[in-house]
């Protein structure tokens, strides 16, 4: 199994080696990220090529993706970057912005001031900024990402990081279910930890949603948006034809 570690020093590795490079010139303005006055309860769909945990996914194009994403009605789109076990790319987050007009999140292992310049550069509209990976930085790093005019994601997976996620002041809050260390996967984490925010923060539950049921309950707790992505891209997982359907009975 990759460790978290080893992603982290792949990505800024890689880094390293395109540094120097000159970023493209951005031709669009940022899309707001999560905006207050949109759904109740706000799809984020998850476009990766494969996963540690599920392997590779069935190959289709970016924008196919993309596309069929605006149609199941999903109000914002990740695209995972991260090239080791996840064979993705800054290549892929360009072509999802060629692709939709969907407001983007970048996700991968940010851990150098530098990685925040490509996302925007390459069409992002948000940044994950993960709690474990950046430690006593993650402040830091929520201000460059507001000083480039994007929108911090900040994940938390356990109690002592949500409180350092809330610290930062971000406006969004995400819950990751999955521990990046064993990747195990509880929806229930959501359900223990949503209660810590105060009222009315944005919070996004993330990883492990394929049933309905699971979804209302992190809609109860508190969820204010859903980044789903194996259940979006895995046959198996049983695909709603739309999220309206999913959400036909929550509020």
């Amino acid at each position: 199994m990759t460790t978290l570690a080893e992603l982290i020093a792949a990505e800024a590795e890689a880094f390293g080696a395109r540094s120097g490079r000159p970023l493209p010139a951005r031709a669009d303005g940022v899309r707001a990220f999560l905006p207050e006055s949109g759904p109740p309860l706000a799809l984020i769909a998850e476009y990766k090529r494969s996963s540690p945990s599920h392997g590779p996914f069935a190959p289709q194009r970016v924008g196919s993706a993309v596309r069929r994403f605006e149609e199941l009605g999903a109000s914002a789109v990740s695209v995972l970057v991260v090239e080791r076990g996840f064979d993705g790319s800054l290549a892929d987050l360009a072509e999802a912005r060629a692709a939709t007009s969907l407001p983007l999140l970048l996700k991968g292992f940010v851990s150098l001031p530098g990685q925040i310049d490509e996302a925007c550069a390459h069409g992002a509209d948000a940044v994950l900024l993960i709690a474990r990976v950046l430690g006593a930085a993650l402040g830091d790093f929520v201000r460059r990402v507001r000083s480039v005019g994007l929108e911090p994601l900040v994940e938390a997976h356990d109690a002592a990081e949500l409180a350092a996620a809330l610290r930062t002041g971000a406006r969004c809050i995400g819950i990751n279910n999955r521990d990046l260390g064993s990747l195990r996967t509880d929806t229930s984490l959501f359900l223990r930890l949503a209660p810590l925010a105060p009222a009315g923060a944005m919070l996004v539950a993330e990883s492990g949603y394929r049933r309905s049921a699971d979804i209302r309950a992190a809609q109860r707790a508190g969820a204010r948006a859903v980044l789903i992505g194996e259940g979006l891209l895995d046959p198996a997982g049983g695909t709603p034809a739309s999220w309206a359907e999913v959400t036909a009975d929550v509020g």
